[in-house]
């Protein structure tokens, strides 16, 4: 038997009069924790779990960890369920056990409140089997690997979803009758883009170079001016400067998207300053057309939240005579052909965000990346275009200026970024709030995580730096957490300060009361009531 040792924190804990923590097994560097019973047994457990929103997870992830102390040991299993074991930083001695399901997405929430269908999380007994954890990231966190999970059903504690729950009553977004009765409340605001595979962008820059919208560096070498700074001083193909994103504008983006609409990229065209249009296909060198050119999305299976916000946005869902996204069915119905142009677009439903990643990966190399298999593609299997919708806490550079590690980027829409500023001046629309669903939790552990969720400190540290601007989450204005004090606001009484602070980071429009309760994405968002927007902005 492999004797038991413990870490240097957990050490100075004992030293320190508190109650033993978590014991690790095995030997450096690749212990792992003991989730025996016995070992359990002899500690203070406090279990939570979350279901919904896999957009929501890295928020979550921070949530969880500000509650830690010492080493946080995470289990992944595939892409869609997780578990995060520490030792708690808000109970002396005790020890936190964190599950979250993603799979499903959103709707799983709204299942789970409603008891149509109840969640399933690894076992803790399941994951002892881990055979090592790693060297912990800069945020401590241990990832441990080697487990054969097992998954058992349980009620959620904490169910988020990404709109509220009366969106999911639609039949696009999963048809869960009795979805719009159940209590609602604001938690934060999430952004989302539309993105594009990297040889997309590339195509969209040259055709935007191509019509005039976008200024090529030749032109200020033609004024004798140098050319110095990316975009500022005009762009190229692959820029990745904030003026230099291709754009799209809503219309084409719902009949990019929608049914029965714009089904090949040759439909496509981009219009300059001087009414020059240049077809997207084409304006490209031979050799950067895809094979085929009928469009691939890379979407979300209904039930996602991210899937549900796009409908509420940009297909009408709140309205009588909404047109629908095309589903996933008409991959098998209508294939991809060999005759070009395209008949019908292919979409790709993905069960969760990192799918999603590997399927816009996959179709820009050709090849079958992570969780997302190469359909058969004609004429042959290579390099396709691809679009699709993404949370914005995503795939930011290491260091601004730089390009990003993942094969997609974000795009502008209707000449916007999808900046946290953006959002706050009242500029870009594609963003929802992520909300809380059914009875709020008992359990002292989720109670203290949902907060973290709603905290300015919390939100501003998870928020991420893209080329474009800090994006990600805003706190809400419905949350107390977030109302300026005397000596930040300039008015007396004023609820929100209007500009954009980074630090503080406020969404100053809901679609909630001013309770932050009765959320209704349907509801066009407005200023709470009794609050002044102080800056008026253009």
């Amino acid at each position: 038997m492999k004797k038991l040792m413990l870490s240097a924190a957990i050490t100075a804990a004992l030293f320190a009069g508190q109650a033993q923590a978590l014991t690790l097994k095995g030997t450096a560097p690749n212990q792992t924790p003991d989730l025996s019973s016995t070992a359990l047994t002899a500690q203070t457990v406090s279990e939570v779990w979350i279901s919904g929103s896999s957009a929501a997870t890295p928020f979550v992830e921070k949530s969880v960890l500000a509650d830690c102390s010492g080493t946080i040991y995470k289990y992944a299993n595939s892409t869609t369920d997780f578990t995060w074991i520490c030792d708690s930083s808000i109970a002396a001695g005790t020890v936190n056990i964190v599950h979250k399901r993603d799979g499903g997405g959103s709707v799983t929430a709204v299942q789970s409140v409603l008891g149509v269908t109840v969640p399933t999380y690894a076992t803790v007994a399941s994951l002892d089997t881990a055979t090592a954890c790693g060297t912990p990231s800069s945020a401590g966190v241990s990832t441990c690997t080697g487990a054969t999970i097992v998954a058992a059903s349980h009620a959620g504690d904490i169910n988020l979803a990404d709109v509220d729950s009366g969106q999911f009553e639609i039949a696009a977004n999963g048809g869960q009758v009795g979805a719009s009765a159940l209590a609602n409340k604001s938690v934060a605001t999430q952004i989302y883009g539309v993105v594009v595979n990297t040889k997309l962008r590339n195509a969209m820059q040259v055709a935007m170079l191509a019509s005039g919208s976008l200024k090529p560096v030749a032109a200020f070498k033609a004024d004798g001016v140098t050319p110095g700074v990316s975009g500022v001083d005009g762009c190229t193909v692959g820029d990745e400067s904030e003026l230099c994103m291709p754009n799209l504008t809503t219309s084409q983006i719902s009949a990019i998207l929608g049914n029965n609409r714009v089904t090949d990229w040759s439909n496509l065209y981009f219009g300059g300053t001087d009414n020059v249009a240049q077809s997207l296909v084409g304006v490209q060198a031979v050799g950067d057309k895809p094979a085929n050119s009928t469009i691939h999305a890379c979407l979300r299976t209904a039930g996602s939240g991210t899937l549900a916000t796009f409908n509420v946005k940009y297909e009408n869902q709140c309205f009588s005579g909404n047109e629908a996204l095309v589903t996933s069915a008409s991959q098998l119905i209508k294939p991809e052909t060999s005759v070009l142009p395209g008949f019908a677009k292919i979409v790709h439903s993905m069960s969760g965000s990192g799918d999603l990643e590997n399927c816009l990966a996959g179709l820009n190399d050709g090849a079958t990346a992570g969780t997302f298999t190469l359909p058969v593609l004609k004429p042959v299997n290579s390099a396709r275009w691809a679009i699709g919708i993404m949370g914005t806490d995503r795939n930011a550079p290491a260091t601004v200026g730089a390009a990003p590690s993942k094969k997609y980027r974000f795009i502008k829409i209707d000449g916007v970024s999808p900046s946290a500023e953006n959002v706050v001046k009242g500029k870009y629309k594609f963003w929802s709030e992520l909300a809380h669903v059914g009875p709020q939790p008992t359990n002292t552990l989720a109670i203290d995580i949902l907060a973290n969720l709603g905290s300015a400190n919390q939100i501003t540290a998870l928020n991420v730096t893209h080329n474009f601007g800090i994006s990600g989450f805003l706190g809400n204005a419905t949350n107390a957490s977030f109302l300026p004090t005397l000596a930040t606001s300039p008015i007396v009484g004023g609820l929100i300060n209007g500009a954009f602070d980074p630090a503080r980071p406020v969404n100053l429009y809901t679609h909630a009361t001013a309770s932050g309760l009765s959320l209704n994405h349907c509801r066009a968002p407005s200023i709470p009531t009794g609050a002044k927007a102080v800056q008026a902005f253009n």
